[in-house]
């Protein structure tokens, strides 16, 4: 379900909907309209069962990739946004900014050869992260960001990743759906306990990291998702 709103919009607001599965999104990047959705099908990513295929295994062990966490959340989100068609407008980019002021929202981002190749970023509410965009300056650079937040993710004890929207690309590398009911409910259960979003030991995409991020006896609490 997607709704036009003239909700309000402030932290508290945002941060009240994202609790009931409720997201903002803009109409496109020449307008600052804002509107809501509330998907009845909800695109998730089990936490530790990412899948990370043998090619790009393979690019992780062969070349140095490296990742930090908040190192520039605004150039994040204006590359996630740089791209001829995209829902993140003005008020978009203007939001999530101030929700990463307030310690909501956050970034990871990519490094090869001190250059920022890749990123993504999101909202951390309990021990929920809400994707909401990536994007990639060299090949895999997103799904580097990826690995990079499933380890993350894992590492702090969140239960759950949420991605929105199925695509083609999220779901080789492991992205289910599930009921907006059953989304719901994991996210209130989630949200009964306060994990914090931080950075690990080693900001380095290893072999340690990937057995993280992909390992399935870290799983706990939604082992198998049913509709």
């Amino acid at each position: 379900m997607i709704s036009h709103s003239h909700i309000p919009i402030n932290p508290e607001t945002i941060i009240n909907l994202y609790r009931n599965g409720i997201f903002p999104m803009g109409d496109h990047n020449d307008h600052d309209q804002i509107f809501w959705c509330n998907p009845i099908i909800r695109a998730v990513i089990p936490i530790s069962k990412l899948h990370i295929s043998r090619s790009l295994k393979k690019l992780c062990f062969k070349k140095t990739f490296e990742f930090s966490i908040n190192h520039d959340f605004a150039k994040i989100i204006s590359n996630c946004a740089n791209r001829e068609e995209t829902w993140i407008n003005k008020s978009i980019v203007r939001i999530y900014n101030n929700l990463h002021d307030l310690g909501y929202a956050h970034s990871i981002e990519v490094w090869e050869k001190k250059k920022i190749i890749g990123g993504l970023y999101g909202v951390a509410i309990g021990n929920v992260f809400f994707a909401e965009s990536m994007y990639s300056k060299s090949p895999n650079g997103s799904k580097i960001a990826l690995i990079a937040l499933m380890g993350i993710l894992a590492s702090h004890k969140f239960s759950l990743l949420d991605i929105q929207f199925m695509t083609d690309h999220l779901k080789t590398m492991g992205a289910k759906e599930i009921s907006r009911a059953l989304f719901l409910s994991l996210v209130k259960k989630s949200n009964a306990s306060k994990t914090k979003f931080g950075s690990l030991s080693s900001g380095i995409i290893d072999k340690s990291l990937i057995n993280i991020a992909e390992a399935k006896s870290l799983v706990a609490g939604i082992r198998e998702f049913k509709h």
